[in-house]
């Protein structure tokens, strides 16, 4: 049986040979340079003892009963047989270098010094269970499945089980070394549904638990796939720091902080840039939310081979640590240095042989060309990007280069979009476009928000920091929202919500013929969908008379169709086109009744057409009506008079086309700032005494691609 004697609370503390004071452990303190810590304590009875330091930065040398028992870097956990060390009364020290470590001290946040996370006395048994690592496959469907554990203990033979949150056992095994066991029907672990099971691993008179689950969480093309799903890994950057507390959290903090989180919608959170508090792991596990983890590098110098050893080893014991954790997503091995292929071939290969079940990459803001040479080849699982600046280009130009795998953009936001909401939701509504992308388009898989919450930086100034906080954050660094967190939370909403029709506005002008009348039926003319594309491809191509390309490039989501259906206008019959057929050539509708007049519905051009383009009295098409005795009529459609441009909106202007001989019928708008429509309603004569056996619509062979949408025969 495995019992705890926690060492945490007053300890003694001196700042380099000064006067002995008290100190509270663990603690966060603001740089000292050289301090030490000394505690005296009694042992609890035991059989064997092991001595655990969760975490201190940013460098320590731990001495037990005058016995050196090794040295610490930041953060990572630390543990030590002391059963040949330990006496009744024992007197532990910790002396602390916070300022002069190469691996460690960071340019990029306030730093604090100290012994940051908990102390504690391990004892056991005669026997000891080293370690368990959880892992599993799946059949397909996920109708069972196949467990392993590997177990280093030092009795035979093992048991492990596995316990439901009822505690029922639904799989076991005996035996030593590698155990497996299958799972009929797993209940899948995810952030809507965060299922978890127990681990029990007995070896002799020591037992081992810890809470595990089931999860497929892989990469398919441009995209992540989270139990056989594609998965937007929406995220926010968290620092586990707290106002000027630094690392040292209370657990009331540290859960206020995790449900806020999950409270925003978010799937995902990007642990930086050093490795969390292990409680931190454990309520990601509990609520529902996909984690990665860091050693602690930023903006680090990858040419200095002891910071790399540092790094490299900070990211093997924080993956010995965590990775059963069901929320692992995947590891990063750096953040923002200008990365060397020694380090990315080291780095997936300590990653990997820590524990070969979960993905790899680095966080990154090196350029893109950098990334996709390097990336691949050193055998990272995905890419990632930090898009800062004040448009969306940049992230649109990773997507647009790094194709072939995964874009998961690490970070983006920052001060660029702090506090202007407009050009927040441009963002955000860049990113779940391009994750709405199909695959043979540019796509975004992810995106993590920099940052959750302030944190203290000095020396940086605008436009990130004021008065020594980076003032980036969704909340400030007591986690009390922000402006930007309702624009996040509500902007990011349709990510997880069904698609909503794009919104449309339709304004219908009655028309009232004085006979009664037939609306023709126009929904099998032929395939509309050849002329449409080329239609809407032209209306894509930038026009030469703005000199600002973003104003002369129509932004076309919809194009010219109907967002409903019209079955009359006014008195007026009429079954139109939704889609409207476009005329390349001529198109030629069959009609079959006599009448006084046609109703033509339509009456536009795109993208070229009056008053934007060519001559007023132009003649842009012509409508030809053609009777059952084999007699024509003809009408010339001209710029200005019968006909006219398709768009109520150029460049930065509302604009109001205007055909004399014909008024508009209809006028819409899909998204207001971009896309305005009209359709116009055109009477030609007929001989009421023949029969029209077809109406054909014939461009002129100037460029101008007419639009129809219906007809109707007056009697």
């Amino acid at each position: 049986m495995r019992t705890r004697q926690s060492l945490n609370g007053w300890w003694d503390y001196r700042i380099g040979e000064g006067k002995w004071t008290k100190q509270q452990v663990p603690y966060s303190a603001l740089p000292v340079g050289h301090s030490e810590c000394a505690l005296n304590f009694k042992a609890e009875a035991h059989k064997r003892a092991f001595l655990v330091l969760e975490g201190i930065t940013y460098a320590a040398e731990v001495t037990l009963n005058g016995k050196k028992l090794g040295d610490m870097l930041p953060y990572c956990e630390y543990r030590w047989e002391v059963t040949d060390i330990l006496a009744e009364d024992n007197h532990l020290s910790v002396v602390i270098e916070d300022i002069s470590p190469v691996f460690g001290p960071s340019e990029g946040w306030e730093n604090y010094g100290g012994i940051v996370r908990g102390v504690y006395m391990e004892y056991v048994g005669e026997n000891y269970i080293e370690d368990a690592v959880w892992s599993t496959t799946f059949e397909e469907n996920y109708t069972a499945a196949h467990c392993r554990v590997e177990v280093t203990a030092d009795a035979s033979p093992v048991t492990v089980r596995l316990l439901d949150r009822r505690g029922t056992c639904v799989g076991s095994a005996v035996g030593e070394g590698v155990l497996t066991f299958d799972v009929a029907s797993p209940d899948l672990w995810s952030p809507d549904s965060p299922t978890l099971y127990t681990l029990e691993v007995s070896a002799g008179d020591d037992i081992r638990t810890e809470k595990v689950g089931f999860k497929d969480f892989t990469v398919s093309k441009k995209r992540f796939i989270l139990n056989g799903s594609p998965l937007f890994l929406l995220g926010v950057d968290r620092h586990d720091l707290w106002g000027d507390q630094g690392h040292t959290l209370t657990e009331d903090q540290m859960v206020q902080d995790m449900r806020m989180i999950k409270e925003t919608g978010v799937n995902y959170v990007r642990l930086v840039h050093y490795p969390h508090h292990r409680r931190i792991l454990e309520l990601a596990d509990e609520i529902g939310l996909l984690v990665s983890e860091e050693p602690g590098l930023w903006w680090a110098d990858m040419k200095n081979q002891e910071l790399c050893d540092g790094a490299l080893e900070v990211m093997r014991r924080t993956i010995l640590r965590d990775r059963n954790h069901i929320s692992i997503a995947f590891w990063l091995s750096f953040n923002e240095c200008i990365f060397t292929m020694e380090y990315l071939l080291d780095s997936v290969r300590v990653c990997r042989e820590a524990d070969p079940y979960h993905m790899v990459s680095g966080a990154n803001c090196m350029s893109n060309e950098m990334t996709k040479e390097n990336y691949p080849k050193c055998g990272f699982d995905f890419y990632t990007m930090h898009p800062y600046h004040e448009t969306p280009n940049p992230m649109i130009n990773s997507a647009n280069i790094l194709n072939d795998m995964p874009l998961l953009l690490t970070e983006w936001g920052g001060w660029p979009v702090h506090q202007n909401n407009l050009t927040f939701r441009w963002f955000i509504n860049t990113i779940v476009n391009y994750w709405n992308h199909s695959d043979d388009e540019p796509v975004i898989a992810g995106a993590t928000y920099w940052c959750w919450a302030e944190i203290y930086e000095f020396s940086r100034g605008p436009n990130g920091c004021a008065d020594g906080l980076l003032k980036e954050g969704l909340v400030d660094a007591w986690r009390n929202p922000t402006s930007d967190l309702d624009v996040f939370v509500n902007t990011f909403r349709k990510l997880r919500m069904p698609p909503e029709p794009k919104e449309c506005a339709m304004s219908v002008l009655p028309i009232h013929p004085a006979g009664d009348c037939t609306a023709v039926d126009v929904s099998a003319l032929g395939d509309k969908q050849p002329a449409w594309d080329k239609m809407i491809a032209a209306s894509r191509v930038h026009d030469p008379r703005f000199y600002y390309k973003f104003k002369g490039t129509r932004r076309m989501d919809n194009g010219p169709k109907l967002c409903r259906e019209i079955m009359s206008i006014g008195t007026l019959p009429a079954e139109l086109s939704t889609v409207p057929y476009v005329i390349d050539g001529e198109l030629v509708v069959p009609v079959g009744e006599s009448g006084s007049a046609l109703h033509i519905l339509g009456n536009v051009s795109m993208p070229k057409g009056w008053p934007v383009n060519g001559a007023y009295g132009e003649l842009a098409a012509e409508y030809i009506v053609t009777y059952t005795d084999g007699t024509t009529d003809v009408h010339p459609m001209r710029n200005g008079l019968e006909i006219t441009i398709a768009t109520a909106q150029y460049g930065p202007s509302r604009i109001n086309p205007v055909a004399a001989n014909c008024p508009r019928a209809l006028y819409w708008h899909y998204d207001f700032d971009w896309e305005h429509y009209i359709a116009n309603h055109c009477v030609i004569p007929a001989d009421p005494a023949k029969t029209v056996a077809s109406l054909t619509l014939r461009d002129a062979g100037n460029g101008y691609h007419v639009l129809f949408y219906g007809l109707t025969v007056e009697k």
